[in-house]
């Protein structure tokens, strides 16, 4: 026996939301561990930059100079992130 096209409708319309749901709630689950990855990020990245400014602040003359080539980064960006984490 066929089913009966509103019958048939309706399941369709239950799996529609069924899938809505789901899909939903994975969205939101990647969304929270990204949240939580971005913060544990921007943590370690003022704990490090810290660490910078504690370890070049009296540091020998030409340390920041030194510091460019280990970082990787520019004096300027040395200069810019360690005052914006101290």
């Amino acid at each position: 026996m066929t089913p009966r096209p509103e019958d048939a409708a309706k399941a369709k319309a239950k799996a529609r939301e069924d899938l809505k749901k789901s899909l939903a709630a994975a969205k939101a689950k990647r969304d929270k561990v990204f949240e939580q990855t971005e913060k544990a990020r921007e943590a370690a990245d003022a704990e490090m930059w810290k660490t910078v400014n504690t370890i070049l602040d009296g540091s020998y003359h030409g340390a920041r100079t030194d510091a460019v080539g280990v970082l990787g980064v520019t004096r300027d960006y040395i200069l810019k992130k360690t005052k914006e984490h101290s």
